[in-house]
């Protein structure tokens, strides 16, 4: 284990402390959220070795159970697993700049996608929910230590739709052949319905978290009006399966979303929003205007974290904890999730100030 992570205070988990948070309640300390760790990052700070050769399917497992393990000793009472959905996507690929033992990098393709035409859409395999794998829940369950809970994961509708169309051709689609893409996005709907009814029967599931990103810097990636009648109905049947089960419902969305936060919060009626940046919005002054309305996860800016000074990332925690966590209603994290360019050292410093401002360090 990294002699920092040693030196953290011991664990006391308690997911309760988590869903207080997102019923906008004051807690008894912040409790930390992330949407990922990498796992390049989790192998430092447990610093131990990890075999990612073999079965795909069982290094999802060990990944998983190691998720749980490094979340559970920094100090965590949630961590968040998925199951991944075999779309069947092809990705690019370019070399890792990062210098790490990750050596290729994949994005999607925003150009192409296996799915051009309603005639595709007929006969493109779509999975069923036999088909995806939830063994990393399993694992992750497995390892779960007292007080600990799962929050279940999966991407996001319309991410899924723009991977299957490509971004540009569903960009375009969506003001000449909106029927195309409101055919794909009901039938990645679905799917993504049925994974978070499973994910919902599983008892250390805690709460459901949903990733979708709508926007870029500037603003949204495609108009107010084709979300409302084609994405947020999806949202609003996961938020009344969520509720029913007596779950929350957290939404992860990048880039400036600012127009359709009223309709998140009104009308889909998210119980938590995660995603910040510096640059578009920082956390406090979305915490100013609708933290009162919604949980609020995160917002330690993610450039920050990886090439701002230790000193000059531990001021920048505790400026929004003391701003942001009186009011309750908020956990902390970073703005975006904890990729391979991030320093451990950096991210440690973060995790460090959250237990300094809790009283534990």
């Amino acid at each position: 284990m990294h002699v920092r992570v040693e030196q953290l205070p011991q664990p006391d988990p308690d997911y309760r402390r988590f869903l207080q948070v997102i019923r906008r309640e004051r807690v008894n300390r912040i409790p930390l959220i992330e949407l990922a760790v990498h796992p390049e990052v989790v192998n430092a700070l447990l610093d131990e070795p990890f075999e990612t050769t073999g079965d795909a399917r069982a290094v999802l497992r060990r990944s998983a159970e190691r998720a749980v393990r490094i979340h559970h000793r920094l100090g965590y009472d949630v961590v968040r697993a998925s199951a991944p959905i075999p779309f069947g996507v092809s990705r690019l690929t370019a070399d890792d700049p990062s210098g790490g033992a990750v050596t290729e990098r994949q994005w999607a393709d925003e150009h192409h996608g296996p799915i051009a035409t309603l005639a595709d859409v007929e006969q493109y395999q779509w999975p069923k929910i036999k088909d995806v794998d939830f063994g990393p829940l399993e694992a992750a369950t497995a390892a779960l230590p007292d007080g600990m809970r799962l929050v279940g994961f999966c991407g996001g509708i319309l991410e899924f739709t723009m991977d299957l169309l490509g971004m540009e051709r569903c960009l375009i689609a969506t003001r000449r052949n909106p029927d195309l893409v409101k055919t794909v996005i009901d039938h990645v709907g679905q799917i993504v319905v049925d994974v978070f009814e499973t994910y919902c029967q599983m008892e250390s599931v805690c709460a459901v978290w949903l990733g979708d990103d709508m926007g870029y810097k500037h603003g949204l990636l495609v108009s107010p009006a084709f979300l409302r009648q084609n994405v947020f109905p999806w949202y609003r049947k996961l938020r009344e399966l969520a509720h029913r089960r007596h779950r929350p419902f957290l939404l992860h969305s990048c880039g400036n979303v600012e127009a359709i936060i009223p309709d998140l919060i009104e009308d889909v009626q998210i119980d938590a929003k995660h995603s910040f940046e510096d640059v578009i919005e920082p956390v406090e002054r979305f915490a100013d205007r609708w933290g009162g309305r919604v949980a609020v996860l995160g917002g330690v800016d993610v450039h920050l974290l990886s090439v701002g000074g230790e000193e000059e990332i531990r001021q920048r925690v505790r400026a929004i904890l003391e701003q942001v966590a009186p009011r309750g209603g908020y956990a902390c994290g970073s703005g975006n999730s904890i990729p391979n360019y991030v320093p451990p050292d950096h991210y440690l410093a973060m995790i460090e100030e959250v237990h300094d401002f809790n009283g534990r360090l």
